[in-house]
């Protein structure tokens, strides 16, 4: 075990060290900030992304000095389809095959991934408001994130984790279910391509 593993913030880098590859994937694979993104492309990832974050956020509980209810974003995503000219969300197909949820440690690898998308989200939200027309309230909501409040709810997921991870067990445990939630949701949004 690396001696980073065991301080504070080794957490930290050990997550974005070891998932650099899962992230690097994602980004290609979405690649929403491609000058060739069109409306149509924008939409069919949202409601990819809607049916990942849907299940999850409902399975993910509570997770020690971190409130999830301000974090949840299926109804960001929720508002952006119905902007974008979805009529009935219930009928979108929907992620079976979750990332591991059953431990904190599990929850808060999982969430890593999802919060770490809110300040990827600030440049995609510029990217579509610019070659898309995109705004918060037209569709954009999801990547516009907490908007000026982005970089506190990341210190303060970032605070919460180190407080909470402080074994190399844990931190092992965090680590795995942040790849595992990459390349989940991976799978899942490959499927959109051959659907």
């Amino acid at each position: 075990m690396p001696a980073q593993a065991t301080t504070p913030s080794g957490i930290l880098t050990r997550l974005r060290t070891e998932t650099r590859a899962e992230h690097a994937a994602i980004e290609r694979l979405l690649d929403f900030t491609s000058e060739a993104l069109s409306l149509a492309d924008y939409r069919r990832w949202l409601e990819r992304l809607h049916g990942f974050h849907r299940p999850v956020e409902a399975r993910l509980g509570e997770l020690p000095g971190l409130e999830l209810g301000a974090r949840r974003k299926t109804s960001w995503l929720a508002a952006d389809l119905v902007a974008l000219g979805a009529h009935d969300l219930a009928a979108l197909a929907e992620c079976s095959e979750l990332p591991p949820l059953s431990t904190a440690a599990d929850r808060f690898g999982c969430i890593y991934v999802l919060e770490g998308a809110t300040l990827g989200g600030r440049v995609i939200s510029r990217h579509v408001g610019r070659t898309l027309a995109v705004t918060s309230q037209s569709g954009g909501r999801f990547f516009h994130g907490y908007g000026s409040h982005t970089t506190a709810m990341w210190k303060a997921f970032q605070a919460a984790l180190t407080a909470f991870a402080c074994t190399p067990e844990v931190h092992d445990r965090v680590v795995a279910a942040a790849v595992s939630t990459f390349r989940t949701l991976a799978r899942w949004c490959e499927g959109a391509r051959i659907a």
